[in-house]
């Protein structure tokens, strides 16, 4: 067996330790006092159960045991494929004490070019594990790469690691790193942010199809990795109108009653969802509890204008109520009917509520809607039509579409309904003895223009005490999104919230930040210009940079309250993660005469 190596020669050889220029993240390990006295088991051939490994050829559902080298360490990796499923194997922690643990993962060459790769792990004491991935390039000459990989801080006192498969991925783990911490940085880690101002949206599918969750632990890994961050605000949506991804008396969960899907990834969605219901698990509870546990306010969120899927999702986005109500669907000014229900019915609306009614069962903190999930809300169907008549006295299909007459009729409708969800709110609270108001959250559009062209009539309803948080979105289809992709008119919406209790929060997509600099940036002069915080569509822990940057994006996302961070980052560049080069991984001894170039 090989000795643990302490480390601190090692950041030094690698010009690691940090430097008076250099800066890191907080749970980085190179921030630590007591860095230079981390332990570092490399030897993972010592994993229990040992049944679980093979030397060798490799074998389906076991970890491959393989050399590793550095140029200050060695040891045996652990590696498998992403159709390997094997099984979890557990590794010893020696140490005793307070002390952050991480994870060496190294990158996964697609035989010439960089691959997805990621593991899960936990301390054998913690019930949820954490997803753990490598974002670093290859680097000259199809080197691989060990990213360091935070996993939690624990005061040890005989735990094993835990480490399991991504579903789909491949991994190679090298190393895990034990370093001891002070009681102030044990305290500091583990303090909530006091600059929680952030929102963050889930969609309510890519937490379970990826991963293909059976118990409420599985559901969880989705929010490992949020605590402690600056999120304080969680927008679940459910996944579509009444389309749920919970046991629903009302809606429909996706896929419900198919049997034969698009592709495998909806067909293991809607697995995972009646395997979690057959077990009594409702995924919406086991969201919002653990949103409770994390002190963060939780929301649930529906898109309105998600009930049915055109082919080939028609029978995966599929909707019990749009399907047995074709005469309630929005109808364009022609008579074609659309993929969309009109909430010029009532009846539409009232489907809605009783889903909102459904989901207060639980007692979030509010309810509300992102807008731009999508258009149109109503066109030229009967009941809007017979609307318009009242208020105009006229004819709604003989007027130009761009009639400002269709916008005030739009946002009549659109302020009835927010009236009767104030009501239902309101009556709720009251019935459970609740002491806290119910808040009403909603998604809205770039521009004043859009919002006034699809009804959302913000000025109003703000003064009628109708919203109380908005996220800014600029990526929605039937706006000016086709034009202008990312302009967001803040000037507007703190023109319409001044002096209100109500707060705007320009939106950023997770999945499309571009380089971290332009993105910090970005966020810290919305927050210069008075932004309340900034609302993050869809952040998960484990990505990575969309456009490629080395390390994880979530660890920027999960600091965009700290202000001069991001001012700091803007202009000095976003602290990078602990990389250090393999020398060689396997029977690969890497050099200039890289393999695979002979086929």
């Amino acid at each position: 067996m090989k000795r643990p190596i302490a480390i601190a020669v090692l950041l030094a050889t690698l010009g690691l330790v940090r430097g008076r220029s250099e800066e890191y993240f907080p749970l980085d390990s190179r921030s630590w006092s007591r860095t230079g006295e981390a332990i570092v088991l490399t030897d993972l051939s010592q994993v229990k159960p040992s049944e679980a490994l093979v030397t060798g050829k490799r074998e389906k559902g076991k970890w491959k045991v393989i050399p590793f080298t550095t140029a200050d360490l060695e040891g045996t990796a652990l590696s498998v494929y992403g159709l390997t499923n094997p099984a979890v194997v557990r590794l010893a922690l020696p140490q005793r004490g307070p002390h952050a643990i991480y994870v060496g993962l190294a990158t996964t060459s697609g035989g010439f070019n960089i691959g997805g790769n990621g593991i899960k792990a936990k301390l054998s004491d913690e019930p949820v594990f954490k997803r753990l991935t490598n974002h670093l390039a290859l680097a000259k000459h199809r080197r691989a790469m060990i990213q360091e990989c935070f996993l939690t801080t624990a005061e040890l006192n005989g735990q094993s690691i835990d480490i399991a498969p991504l579903p789909g991925l491949p991994a190679t783990v090298c190393y895990v790193k034990l370093v001891p911490l002070t009681k102030e940085e044990m305290q500091r880690a583990t303090a909530p942010s006091s600059h929680r101002t952030s929102i963050a949206t889930f969609d309510g599918h890519s937490w379970i199809w990826p991963f293909k969750p059976t118990t409420a632990e599985e559901l969880k890994e989705e929010f490992r990795g949020f605590e402690g961050t600056d999120i304080g605000k969680w927008w679940f949506q459910v996944t579509g109108a009444d389309l749920v991804c919970y046991p629903s008396k009302v809606g429909t969960y996706p896929g419900e009653g198919t049997t034969d899907f698009p592709t495998e990834n909806y067909a293991a969605y809607t697995r995972s969802l009646e395997t979690l219901f057959s077990k009594g698990v409702n995924p919406l509870q086991v969201a919002r509890e653990t949103a409770k546990a994390q002190g963060a306010e939780f929301h649930v969120i529906l898109r309105p204008a998600g009930w049915a899927g055109s082919m080939p999702y028609e029978e995966t986005f599929n909707s019990q109520f749009f399907q047995e109500h074709p005469e309630w669907r929005c109808f364009d000014r022609d008579g074609t009917p659309t993929f969309y229900l009109s909430y010029a019915n009532p009846e539409v609306r009232r489907q809605v509520l009783a889903i909102f009614r459904e989901t207060l069962a639980f007692q979030p903190e509010g309810v509300g809607f992102v807008f731009n999930r999508g258009l149109p809300l109503m066109l030229w169907e009967d009941a809007f039509c017979e609307r318009f008549r009242e208020m105009h006295q006229a004819d709604a299909k003989s007027v130009p579409e761009d009639d400002p007459r269709l916008h005030a009729t739009r946002a009549a409708i659109m302020t009835t309904f927010l009236t009767e969800i104030r009501a239902l709110l309101d009556e709720t609270a009251l019935k459970q003895g609740r002491s806290e108001r119910y808040n009403i959250s909603l998604g809205t559009f770039a521009r004043e223009a859009d919002n006034q062209k699809w009804g959302l009539d913000l000025p109003a309803w703000i003064q009628r005490g109708l919203v109380d948080d908005i996220a800014v979105t600029w990526f929605a289809y039937h706006t000016s999104f086709e034009t202008a992709p990312g302009q967001i008119d803040m000037d507007y919406y703190r023109r319409i919230t001044e002096g209100t209790k109500t707060k705007a929060y320009p939106m950023v997509i997770a999945w499309k930040t571009g380089k971290p600099r332009d993105f910090c940036q970005k966020v810290s002069d919305f927050l210069a210009a008075g932004a309340p915080g900034v609302a993050i569509w869809d952040p998960q822990v484990h990505q990575g940079w969309p456009e490629g940057s080395p390390g994880n994006v979530f660890d920027v996302l999960g600091q965009l309250g700290h202000q001069e961070d991001l001012q700091r980052w803007a202009h000095d560049g976003v602290p990078q993660p602990l990389a250090i080069p393999l020398t060689r991984l396997d029977d690969n001894y890497f050099s200039r005469w890289f393999p695979n170039t002979g086929f």
